[in-house]
């Protein structure tokens, strides 16, 4: 769906990514992108959420040289006002992704992009956000993540903390790509 049900009337700047149908024919969603040429703002997207449910949040960039410029962006992607990632794209024409899971501690979640030392220009292809609470209880907590491992993990994301994504492979012999486990 559109993201301007999600951020700010007027923030940022939508793009076509040009090449994205050549190396991404199967993901729509890299053929635009939104970004933010504003130095001054903090570019947060608003989320609706229910508190202390385990989410799964992921920001998605597909380049694509959309500017022009020789040099690859770098910026800061931050989820409720935590640094989760920076200086991630590595190559235009290669897609990104910063993932976290974390319980929510109230009712609106924010994905927020911003300038970092480099002052490069934010920008974002794709955000999913994903409930992936499981049916069952460990340690004492009502909500658990699929993705916490043992009750030390699960205390971890109902104390606030984050779990990171740092890769997904697809081991079944496949070449798609992953987007939700």
């Amino acid at each position: 769906m559109p993201d301007e049900l999600f951020i700010n009337e007027n923030s940022g700047v939508n793009a076509n990514a040009s090449s994205a149908s050549q190396h991404y024919p199967d993901f729509t969603e890299f053929k635009t992108l939104r970004y933010f040429p504003d130095s001054r703002a903090k570019n947060c997207y608003s989320f609706l959420v229910t508190p202390g449910v385990s989410y799964q949040i992921r920001g998605t960039f597909f380049y694509d040289n959309y500017d022009n410029r020789t040099t690859l962006p770098s910026f800061q992607m931050a989820v409720d006002g935590t640094i989760v990632g920076s200086d991630f794209i590595t190559d235009p024409y290669v897609f990104a992704y910063q993932e976290v899971t974390y319980f929510a501690q109230t009712d609106l979640t924010y994905l927020c992009l911003s300038r970092d030392s480099t002052n490069s220009v934010p920008f974002i292809s794709a955000i999913s956000l994903v409930n992936i609470t499981a049916p069952f209880t460990t340690s004492g907590s009502e909500n658990v993540s699929y993705y916490a491992s043992g009750p030390a993990a699960a205390d971890s994301l109902y104390l606030g903390l984050y779990l990171m994504t740092k890769s997904k492979w697809n081991f079944n012999g496949g070449s798609k790509i992953i987007r939700y486990a």
